[in-house]
């Protein structure tokens, strides 16, 4: 049995779809939006505090042009939704 090892962000970039991944603002108390859409403008129908394990759906990431961000889309608590891809190691 292979000892769990920890990946990289490099590592983690190349890395999607159906994926566990933890959400990281990079600020201690700071939720991640967790979004109806895959822009900033969408509907937020959660807040995701730093640490929390999400199920990435797929590795299609979706930009928006106003926000200047990629969306990934997530399951959480068996809600879909969307979150900026950069808060959980993908490229923003």
């Amino acid at each position: 049995m292979n000892p769990k090892t920890e990946l990289g962000m490099e590592e983690m970039e190349k890395v999607t779809g159906g994926v566990l991944r933890e959400v990281n603002t990079g600020i201690d108390g700071l939720d991640a939006a967790f979004r109806q859409g895959p822009m900033k403008s969408s509907k937020q129908i959660g807040h995701l505090p730093n640490g929390t394990v999400v199920d990435t759906v797929s590795d299609e990431l979706i930009y928006d042009p106003v926000s200047k961000r990629n969306f990934v889309q997530i399951t959480f608590n068996g809600k879909t939704g969307w979150i900026a891809a950069s808060l959980v190691g993908l490229k923003r």
